[in-house]
């Protein structure tokens, strides 16, 4: 199923902290979301509601929002196996307005 990606002003705010690479990697999975659907991506749900999309070392946490959009709310590196608590706090609190 084909979706319109939209970031939050904090997910934009961390897209523009990446490198070129990473920047490129994401708006490749991000395009392939708009254009072939979100089952070409790799996602696993973090929470009620809540999911991640998996590009390498990146991640960006996202909500299905109003029919066939996919809000991001936070993108950021992964350093460590599991999903630090304030970042999932964060973007929770950040998609909770939206």
């Amino acid at each position: 199923m084909k979706f319109k990606v939209k970031k939050t002003k904090e997910a934009q705010k961390n897209f523009n902290e990446l490198t070129e690479e990473q920047k490129c990697l994401l708006k490749s999975d991000y395009e392939k979301i708009e254009t072939k659907g979100i089952e070409t991506v790799f996602i696993r749900t973090i929470d009620k509601g809540i999911f991640e999309i998996k590009t390498k070392d990146l991640r960006s946490i996202f909500k299905y929002k109003e029919g066939q959009i996919i809000l991001i709310g936070v993108i950021y590196i992964k350093n460590s196996q599991k999903m630090p608590k304030n970042i999932l706090k964060k973007c929770k609190k950040i998609l909770k307005g939206d």
